[in-house]
This record gives structure tokens, sequence and C-alpha cells, in this order.
């Protein structure tokens, strides 16, 4: 059943003819929640600058909620609808284990409630944005008018000579997880239909642009990091005053593949002139494990362990820290990765998948992820070095606010801008045609065009 405009909030007010209109998909979306949440937020009110914006998203959105959230230059511009779901597609959705279940029902639904949207007057553009994952790009295609996929991610697997940081269960489910990436990338008809389909496909990072580009020949992807930051860039520090410890902050969920025994063991091997005061913040599964592991590494006078903080407190935890560590052994990029630049607090980090295409020489110290007893051994060294020279420590901090700037939404929005102007332009070259005829292929100057905008963000 379609949806009416007072059902979803406060009405799409008077909309102007010159401005085309753009659909964007974000099952999450919320200007205050999660990484995947902000993310779909924020391309939505980017791309109300230039055009008409309409977001589907999950039931249990408040979409008045959001109206009311947009800001007010904006205001008439962005119209927010709920996908309605059945009651048991809806627990789908709520449940990790059968999540992508729900996800695949939720598109589907949401397909069609776009269908009638577009029937009533036509999109220009349809892109989905959220959820960040290459595996489940959904039936939007199928709508005649340009589609474009991403920035996802999700390719990359677990690597495998660090099963051993894991117990039994969570490596039988990396295991599993890492064939069946395996599978869907090489072959999933699927997926690779909706990729062959998609006007423009755009990758997380740049390991994902590798295995997408092997998925579907003579595909162009160009990459653009998922997230972005809206926090105000922190003032630069003050050089660190080495009588005290040196503050160390990891943060993140406390699941088995974030890798945080990896910095524990680093830690108990750091020479007794290096007092350190580590803050671990976060929730999850592993948290009883891992504190016993630091009890059983001599580490709890220094090791403080703080639930996560609503998504706004947790910059003062980043300002707080002398340098942020990330052991993630599989993630797209890592919000806390931007947190840290924002603040101005330098990175030791896993130097893969979404990570490395963050953290430069200017800003963060780079693992080798090769076996865990060398990545031990040089967060160990890194840590050790920085606690012993400040000046490197805050030369890395200013390099940090630099690298901050590239990734404000403010400036990331020049990148999607331009990928929606270069469509739209090879959109009109058969102004008679009622359907969007283009395929990747057709499009692949965009990818020059994609790579010239990323850069612009980088000035």
């Amino acid at each position: 059943m379609l949806i009416d405009h007072e059902s979803s909030g406060t009405p799409h007010a008077a909309k102007s003819a010159q401005r085309s209109r753009l659909l964007i998909i974000a099952c999450a979306c919320d200007p205050d929640n999660s990484m995947e949440d902000r993310n779909g937020w924020h391309r939505a009110i980017q791309a109300a600058e230039d055009f008409d914006v309409t977001v589907l998203t999950i039931p249990s959105v408040n979409t008045g909620r959001l109206h009311q959230a947009v800001p007010n230059h904006l205001k008439g511009r962005v119209e927010f609808f709920c996908v309605p779901l059945s009651t048991f597609q809806a627990k789908r959705l709520q449940c990790d284990k059968s999540f992508y279940l729900g996800y695949r029902a939720w598109l589907l639904a949401g397909k069609k409630l776009a269908e009638k949207l577009h029937a009533e007057r036509p999109f220009a553009v349809t892109h989905l944005v959220s959820l960040c994952s290459y595996r489940e790009a959904g039936y939007f295609w199928q709508i005649d008018c340009p589609f474009i996929l991403g920035p996802v991610g999700g390719s990359s697997g677990f690597p495998v000579r660090y099963l051993s940081l894991v117990h039994f269960r969570s490596a039988a489910f990396e295991i599993a997880r890492n064939l069946i990436n395996f599978y869907q990338l090489h072959f999933s008809q699927r997926v690779r239909k909706a990729i062959q389909s998609s006007a423009v496909v755009i990758a997380a990072n740049r390991s994902t642009q590798g295995d997408l580009m092997k998925m579907v020949e003579g595909l162009n992807v160009p990459v653009e990091l998922e997230a972005g930051l809206d926090y105000e860039i922190s003032v630069p520090k003050d050089i660190r005053d080495i009588s005290r410890p040196l503050k160390i902050l990891w943060s993140g969920r406390l699941r088995a593949w974030k890798g945080l025994p990896l910095l524990l063991k680093a830690l108990a091997k750091l020479p007794h002139d290096v007092p350190v005061q580590l803050r671990i913040v976060g929730d999850g599964v592993e948290a009883k494990a891992w504190r016993r592991l630091a009890q059983r590494l001599g580490l709890s006078d220094c090791v403080e362990w703080i639930s996560r903080p609503p998504y706004r407190d947790s910059i003062s935890y980043y300002r707080w820290a002398d340098v942020f560590c990330f052991t993630s052994l599989r993630d797209t990029s890592g919000t806390g990765l931007l947190e840290a630049l924002a603040a101005g607090t330098p990175i030791i980090g896993m130097n893969h998948q979404g990570a490395a295409d963050i953290m430069t020489d200017d800003c963060a110290i780079r693992i080798s992820v090769i076996k865990p007893s060398q990545s031990i051994c040089e967060f160990t060294d890194a840590l050790a070095m920085l606690a012993r020279n400040p000046d490197r420590l805050k030369k890395l901090s200013d390099g940090a606010l630099k690298e901050a700037e590239s990734h404000l939404w403010s400036r990331k929005s020049i990148f999607m801008n331009r990928v929606y102007q270069s469509l739209l332009a090879n959109s009109r070259i058969q102004p008679d045609s009622p359907k969007w005829n283009g395929k990747p292929q057709q499009v692949s100057s965009l990818s020059d065009d994609c790579e010239l905008a990323r850069e612009a963000t980088h000035r």
C-alpha cells in the first residue's frame, strides 16, 4: 500500500520544477545513531542541496523526528518514507542471524513502493546507500532510471593466520564468512546481475574495488569511503608531558573480529619504563573473556573498561587520548579512525582493508598484517617509540587534524555531486528514450570524473 505524505511525517513542501528528483534507499538513517545511520542521513542531506530527495527507510524509524532534524534551508527538499513490513519480516530484520533475510524482504518491499512513487513523479536517479554491503544490492536497478550502488564494502575476509586469536565458535563463523564471500564474489548470479545493471558501483575501499573489478570484467569502480565526519575538528594538541603515562584509546564493539587481544598482548610486552593508561570503550559478547585476558597479562591496574556512550559524547575520549589503537581484523573502514583524526589523535592501526586507505604516514603508524606475533611486536614498538618521542607524536597529531579535513561531510558532497551530475549528463544522451538504458561500461568516463572529485576533497 502506498503511504501518503502525511503518514511519513512533515509533508514534502512545494517542489521546484527545475530540481531533479533523487531516491535514496537508506535502511539505516539517523543523525545521532550508528555509523550506518549517520551515513544514510548525511548522504540524504548533502544531496538535498541540489535535488528533491525522497528517502526510504525501515518501519521503526521516527520520520517525524527526521523531518524536524532537517536543516532549515533544506526544509521541504527531503521527505522520508518508512517501507512497511510484515511483523514476521520486521522481526527478521532485528535479529543478527536472520538479518539479511529481513533486509532482502525490506528491499523488495521498498522497490514496490519506489515504483509507485516513480509512476507518480519520476526519479532522475536512485541510490542505495545503506547498508554498506556488496552482497545485497536489492532490486532498485529494475526501475527505469539510473541506479547507483554504494559505497559498498564487506568483501574482505578475516586473515586466516589470525584465527588463533579467537575462540572456536568465532573461528568457525569467520571461516564460514570467508567461504560465503568467495562464493558470492565468484558465483552469485543475483549479486552479479545487480552490479552489472547498476549505472555506477562505488567501492568503500580499494580492497573492495579490486574484488568487484575481478567479479565483473570491464567494470569501472571508483572508490569513496562510506563514512564521514560531522564533528568539529579539534584545535592542535600540546606536546605530551613524558613524565606521565601514555594515554591509549581503543574503541569499538567487543566482538571477536575486532582483535583487541593484539593490543593487550602488546601492552604486556612494553618495557617497564613505558607507563601507559588504556581506556577500552565499548560493549559486546567478548567483554568477560577479554577482561580475564587483561588480568592474566597483569594489566588490571592500567586498563579502564567503559560502556559505549551516545555518539555525540564519544569524541571526548578521543580528545583525552594521546594515541588511538585500531586492531580490527576485518572492517570496511572503522568510524573510530575518523573520530581519532578529528580529535588530532594519531593512529596505530592494522594496515589492511579500509583502514589502509585512511591511514597515512602523516597521521598514523601502520601495523603489518602477516602473523599475530609480528603485529603484537609492532604495536609494542610503536607505542614505546611514541611514548619516548613527544615530537614525533605531536607531528602525527597535527597530521591527523589535516587529514580529518578531507573526511568532513561538507567536503565529501563534492564527490557524490560529481557522480550525480555526470550520471544525469549521460542519461540525457537519448532524450527520446522513455527508459534508462545505460550500463556500467557505457558510463565508464564516470570513473575518471569520480577520481577527480575524490582528489578535490583532499585539497
